[in-house]
């Protein structure tokens, strides 16, 4: 049986901290930028006067290979620079590169004709904002996916459906795809993400007589999991970029705002005994949020404790043969998931022996039987048992207890083979004091966001650059930086995150 019940382990100190937040955001591309303007048989050149002093841009090209006096029709009202400008010369043709308030534009050749060789101009993101509900506009999807097709490159929408995705220049006329499970798909080119804000899904159900679905046990189908792994997911060591984020909440209130940019060096599927590792690479903790009293909950590990929910990789008790008898298994439904129907296969201890006692479903696609996702949350006898091994610090006086820990796992799907997408572990506990007079819950969540995968010859992380099991994530991180990001994805912060961050 595996002895790691607590994914994450909730220390509680006396201590007397106060942290403030401020939100930042980068300024993304000048090709973001919106214009109106409408023309018939107007000179290409009062054209780009016109957008020049509506974007606050100035345009640079050669005279001999672009006509100003050219006669164009243009009617454009509130789109982006790129839309426009892609209405005036001809994707298929024309390169158009920036340069800090400059745009710069060249025939497309097979020879060096450009003003400036593009090695030589610094990448500008573009910064895609976006908001998806459901169809009618009414209800918020959070978690929601958007990525870039056939490559690793995405993000997932927020608690309000709100949604940012940092994008290179070169993969702007690529193709983006947002989904979400119980939900159609939607794909559109990444340069309608400059004009449109507002994205619908519609809600989609799948009725089993119009899917051929091959009559199946529950044990057969986590057999054909565990057989297909090698086939299924990667069997090389890869390094993945990803965003962490880790808020705390006393009551109403948020205590600490945490998050960072990590590498983890990810070792084969198929390779249980090699653990993956994991590096920060940035990181920050809020400057202020709203203080508190006497408590404060610090998470031991971290990012390095969430990548360990990677339940495939781990092999986690309800997926393992060994211990395959103490679970009940239901396939309970057949849903949507990326365009392909996946098996809804539910499970539950067979007894409040089985220690630590999972309850929750995975989605096992029914094609390849590859493990997609996994939401499960510690059934109550485990809670009970967890206490001592969740707290490993608190007064003497106080009462700590988790009401509530629930864990949900996703996987993408990138050349063929699937790899940890998202992450998230939400832990409750009650804290009573009789002594402070003090009874209150503290909710922890931590979202973790895969955004890059590459391959590396990478065979481990330096000693010292380690983020390890016993390291408070807090401490580990600097103060606050206005240019934190860059050009790292991450997920946007909800509404009620917003109000979390202040001012200083």
């Amino acid at each position: 049986m595996k002895n790691h019940p607590a994914k994450l382990v909730i220390l509680v100190a006396v201590l007397f901290l106060t942290f403030y937040a401020k939100g930042q955001q980068q300024d993304g591309s000048v090709f973001e930028r919106r214009v109106n303007i409408t023309y018939e048989n107007q000179q290409l050149e009062h054209i780009l006067q016109q957008i020049s002093w509506q974007a606050g841009v100035y345009f640079s090209y050669d005279a001999a290979i672009i006509d100003p006096e050219r006669k164009v029709n243009i009617d454009a009202r509130n789109k982006s620079l790129y839309t426009v400008l892609n209405q005036l010369f001809d994707p298929d043709k024309f390169n158009l590169q920036e340069l800090q308030n400059q745009v710069i534009i060249t025939r497309k050749t097979n020879e060096e004709t450009g003003i400036l060789e593009s090695d030589t101009i610094p990448v500008q993101y573009f910064f895609l904002h976006g908001k998806i509900v459901e169809e009618r506009r009414e209800k918020p999807i959070a978690y929601a996916s958007v990525s870039v097709l056939d490559k690793p490159i995405g993000t997932i929408s927020n608690a309000d459906g709100d949604f940012l995705l940092k994008l290179h220049p070169d993969y702007i006329r690529d193709t983006v795809v947002i989904s979400c499970m119980g939900y159609s798909q939607t794909r559109v080119p990444a340069y309608t993400l400059l004009d449109e804000d507002m994205f619908i899904l519609e809600p989609v159900s799948i009725r089993i007589k119009e899917v051929k679905v091959t009559a199946t046990t529950p044990e057969r189908l986590l057999t054909n999991v565990r057989e297909n792994l090698e086939k299924n997911y990667s069997t090389r060591q890869r390094l993945l970029t990803a965003f962490y984020r880790e808020t705390v909440q006393q009551d109403d209130n948020y205590i600490n705002v945490s998050e960072a940019v990590i590498e983890i060096l990810k070792s084969s599927y198929t390779n249980m005994g090699r653990s993956d590792l994991v590096r920060l690479i940035k990181g920050r903790k809020s400057p202020d949020v709203q203080p508190f009293r006497w408590l404060n909950f610090k998470l031991q590990g971290g990012p390095f404790t969430i990548v360990q929910l990677d339940v495939v990789k781990t092999m986690e008790n309800f997926l393992d043969k060994t211990f395959q008898n103490q679970y009940k298994y239901e396939i309970t439904k057949v849903v949507w998931y990326n365009e392909e129907p996946v098996y809804v296969l539910s499970f539950a201890p067979q007894s409040d022996d089985v220690f630590p006692g999972f309850i929750g479903e995975m989605y096992i696609q029914r094609e390849t039987f590859a493990l997609v996702h996994a939401s499960f949350r510690f059934n109550k006898n485990t809670l009970t048992e967890a206490t001592n091994t969740m707290v490993r610090k608190k007064p003497k006086s106080v009462k700590a207890r988790p009401s509530y820990v629930q864990y949900e796992v996703n996987y993408q799907h990138y050349l063929g083979k699937w790899y940890l997408s998202t992450v998230q572990a939400s832990v409750k506990f009650k804290i009573r004091s009789k002594r402070d007079k003090l009874n209150s819950e503290f909710h922890s969540v931590s979202d973790l966001l895969v955004t890059n995968i590459q391959t590396t010859d990478l065979k481990r992380f330096p000693n010292d650059d380690r983020f390890n099991q016993n390291d408070v994530f807090v401490e580990q991180l600097g103060r606050f930086d206005e240019q934190f990001w860059g050009n790292y994805n991450i997920i946007k912060p909800d509404e009620d995150l917003r109000k979390a961050f202040k001012e200083p």
